[in-house]
């Protein structure tokens, strides 16, 4: 059986559960089983928030990583920020609820990296979705009831 191990700059998917409908969040999918990159305990994107805007509050049953790739922003954990700068890393804990703000003047880009749970393989945590989104206008995720 011949696996894929890279995909290029065409092959990335638009629209990962984070991206919003409004266009300020953008969360592309890389290492996902849609891409043709089927790795068996992590996935990969790249999340772009424009200057002003927020990803959805969220959580979700895993640990994620984010890269700061440029710009400048706050991770938002369990009602605490913390800043985030081009070279930096954040780290996301396991049903954590968090939200990453983007304060700078310009487009804030994360390399995402995170286990499986965000892949929708393992229906029904807590919701139909993996995710568990509490705001926004989120596409491909379960918004939670308030």
């Amino acid at each position: 059986m011949n696996q894929r191990v890279t995909i290029t700059q065409e092959e990335v998917l638009d629209g990962a559960p984070m991206q919003q409908r409004s266009g300020g969040v953008r969360d592309l999918k890389l290492v996902y089983p849609e891409t043709g990159l089927d790795a068996k305990t992590l996935c990969m994107g790249l999340v772009e928030i424009d200057p002003g805007q927020h990803s959805p509050m969220h959580r979700h049953n895993c640990e994620e990583v984010y890269y700061v790739i440029s710009g400048e922003g706050e991770l938002e954990s369990e009602g605490k920020r913390y800043p985030l700068k081009a070279g930096g890393a954040g780290l996301n804990r396991p049903n954590q609820t968090h939200r990453v703000w983007n304060t700078g003047h310009e487009p804030l880009r994360l390399v995402v990296v995170a286990g499986i749970m965000l892949v929708p393989l393992w229906p029904e945590w807590p919701t139909p979705s993996p995710y568990e989104v509490f705001e926004g206008d989120t596409a491909n995720a379960q918004v939670a009831a308030e």
